[in-house]
């Protein structure tokens, strides 16, 4: 199930274009059960969803830029190309970020609330650069890296970190979950997607890319990710 917005109002990424992704039974129906994150992996994909997956990296504004983040493994997500979504690969060590990085992968690391001071710091010679969203409020997706955020450039040789946050935050880090869109405001738009989204969600996503104005910003899956959900 696929819920689109054309303006986003999250304070995180500003006002762009954004994306939600919902199993239909299950909010978290389309996150990989080994997600440490997930609270409640048994209701997790245990497949990434292919027809999805190729909207996702077709699925980019004219002239524009999209970026996306998958807990999927590294290796099963493709690689960075020219026109096509950046999808990160979300982490939650940083040896797997080193490692996606060292293989061509754009990667972001979760990091627990214990790590918040440590960055920016070089790891086996990677950089480790914090968000510049979260040292800001008045500073969104919208504003980052002037018109390429962050997140959306592909051949970065460094990994964006997120530390942990929202009111799960302090699990993050023990494989207990602390998935910030399971609470709050993002998950009142995250179970609107599983009661009235798309329910063929690549067609939805490849015609919401195309109605976008040229140059626009689109973050795919505020929350959400690129599993098969069950049916």
């Amino acid at each position: 199930m696929l819920k689109t917005v054309k303006t986003s109002n999250n304070s995180k990424t500003g006002p762009i274009a954004v994306t939600y992704r919902s199993g239909e039974h299950d909010i978290f129906g389309t996150c990989p059960t080994t997600c440490a994150l997930h609270p409640k992996s048994e209701s997790g994909a245990v497949q990434i969803d292919a027809d999805y997956l190729a909207a996702v990296y077709d699925a980019v504004p004219r002239r524009g830029h999209a970026w996306t983040y998958s807990h999927f493994p590294a290796a099963a997500l493709p690689a960075p190309a020219k026109g096509k979504t950046v999808i990160n690969a979300s982490c939650d060590t940083v040896a797997d970020a080193v490692l996606a990085v060292e293989n061509g992968k754009p990667a972001v690391y979760a990091a627990p609330l214990s790590e918040a001071d440590s960055f920016p710091r070089m790891v086996h010679g990677i950089r480790f650069v914090r968000c510049p969203a979260e040292l800001s409020e008045s500073f969104t997706c919208a504003d980052c890296g002037g018109g390429v955020p962050l997140c959306a450039r592909g051949d970065r040789d460094y990994v964006v970190t997120f530390v942990a946050h929202g009111s799960q935050k302090k699990k993050v880090g023990t494989g207990k979950g602390g998935c910030y869109a399971g609470q709050g405001f993002t998950s009142i738009q995250w179970h609107s997607t599983r009661k009235t989204g798309a329910a063929n969600d690549a067609a939805a996503l490849r015609g919401f890319a195309a109605s976008l104005p040229p140059g626009s910003l689109l973050r795919h899956h505020i929350a959400g990710d690129i599993g098969r959900a069950a049916a």
